[in-house]
């Protein structure tokens, strides 16, 4: 055995490596920081360098920092009301609905379905589910308007008639998994602070491809599901704050529809954009959302709308769309983009099949500015945050096509889904993938989606069933 070191070198020598881990680690965050500021926006996300002792990142966009989502079981004290409203919706699409409720065993839950439909299709469908049901099956309140008001003034009828403490908004079409209240109950207690919270929604003809986890709020006034048509691979794996809400399917603190909280939904939109309203009135007046993922939804993507002629909905959501951004956006750009929107109405009803269509959005939509004009003074009397705060800029590109309700993968899917997943969960392999695809992107010399899909399996990520999914579509689409 060699002559020992003294012991003055072990420890200097052990200083010097510890220095030089110490150094490595800065310089390993400092990259990460660097990239993550100048390239997060290529997936649809602004990024700014948080100033909080951890040193961690905030996304502007939906207003918050991330945070690992923490496994707690707390005692379900807390009421909660399902709230369903259905319009002629069929029996089967209903019972699957009310089915998933049941099964989620929550003790302290009351059920109420308001109904639109002019006929009893409904209210029959009800009465058979209920006699199936086993004793302590929670009890369902009917409550028939016997004709069409309108999601928003239905929804308000329901909350005005429920009593929980919290308040789950739920499309028929909806089938919530069977620990999902449950752990939407969880979050609303460990964040008291929060208004309302976002579950991870799927589309039910394939789970693998999301619906929704939450919305977010663009500056011209318009708002769209997060992550809708991206392939699941756990890029929205983290409990975050998000710019808002999607009514399809979400948890809200019943003070939150109060006049001192945010109030009730705009029934002046009838149905569309009502969620996107509401929300962006939330995030102005600074309150919470957050995202709760472990907490899954099924979803059918418009199921309940999609019957309906395209005509009625693209009125219907271009007109609330305008007035969305005349009651709530800051007034200069307010008027800015009411003009945009009406403009691009005009020339596209000038020049499209459909003239009248574009001729009566900006009818209604300008008929109804005077009504708009004391909720915009109370919109922005409470108003705590500046337009930039909430709202940020959309992706370049879409991940779902709303005319044939189908996901449409790309290259820019790709990148979009691989960067967020590399900023909830870094790993090495996939920092080199997506500043390889990012590069490509920049230089324009992506041009074989199959090639792209090559870099990916070459890569040494490992590929979950998701992002196998949306690889085969490349290979398919390049081949």
């Amino acid at each position: 055995m060699g002559p020992l070191a003294p012991a003055g070198g072990h420890r200097a020598s052990r200083s010097r490596h510890r220095a030089t881990q110490h150094r490595r680690r800065v310089s390993r965050r400092v990259v990460a920081r660097h990239w993550l500021k100048f390239h997060a926006h290529s997936f649809g996300t602004t990024w700014l360098w948080g100033t909080g002792s951890a040193g961690r990142l905030y996304p502007i966009c939906s207003g918050a920092e991330m945070a690992a989502s923490p496994s707690l079981t707390v005692p379900p004290r807390t009421s909660v009301s399902v709230i369903v409203v259905t319009y002629e919706t069929p029996a089967e699409m209903l019972w699957l609905c009310l089915d998933s409720i049941a099964q989620n065993r929550y003790p302290n839950l009351e059920l109420l379905v308001v109904d639109n439909s002019h006929s009893s299709q409904v209210a029959d469908a009800l009465e058979g589910w209920q006699a199936k049901q086993p004793s302590g099956s929670p009890e369902i309140r009917l409550l028939r308007q016997y004709r069409n008001l309108g999601y928003a003034a239905a929804t308000n009828c329901g909350i005005e008639a429920s009593s929980g403490e919290l308040v789950l908004l739920l499309n028929p079409d909806a089938v919530v998994e069977p620990t999902a209240v449950g752990l939407l109950v969880e979050a609303a207690q460990r964040r008291p602070e929060a208004a309302g919270f976002a579950p991870k929604v799927v589309l039910e003809a394939d789970e693998l491809i999301l619906d929704s986890v939450g919305i977010d709020l663009y500056l011209r006034g318009q708002g769209a599901q997060r992550g809708l048509g991206e392939p699941d691979i756990g890029q929205f794996d983290v409990e975050e704050r998000v710019a808002g809400l999607c009514f399809a399917a979400a948890l809200i603190r019943r003070a939150a529809f109060s006049p001192q909280g945010v109030g009730e939904l705009d029934e002046s939109f009838f149905m569309f954009y009502e969620d996107v309203d509401w929300s962006m009135r939330a995030s102005m007046r600074a309150q919470a959302f957050w995202t709760v993922p472990t907490a899954r939804v099924h979803h059918v993507h418009s199921a309940s709308t999609r019957h309906l002629a395209s005509d009625f909905k693209t009125r219907l959501i271009q007109r609330n769309l305008i007035w969305t951004a005349a009651k709530n956006l800051e007034r200069r750009r307010a008027v800015k983009v009411v003009l945009e929107h009406t403009a691009r109405h005009l020339l596209g009803g000038a020049a499209g099949r459909h003239p009248w269509v574009s001729a009566r959005i900006i009818v209604e939509a300008w008929a109804g500015f005077p009504r708009l004009a004391s909720a915009r003074r109370a919109s922005q009397r409470r108003r705590l945050r500046s337009d930039s705060q909430v709202l940020t800029e959309p992706p370049k590109s879409d991940s779902f096509d709303s005319t044939h309700y189908r996901p449409t993968p790309s290259v820019d899917t790709l990148l979009r889904v691989l960067s967020r997943r590399y900023v909830v969960a870094p790993d090495p392999a996939l920092g080199r993938l997506v500043f390889r695809l990012t590069q490509a992107t920049k230089s324009k010399s992506v041009a074989d989606p199959e090639q792209v899909a090559g870099w990916v399996r070459e890569s040494g990520f490992a590929i979950r069933p998701g992002l196998e999914w949306l690889l085969r579509q490349l290979e398919a689409e390049g081949g």
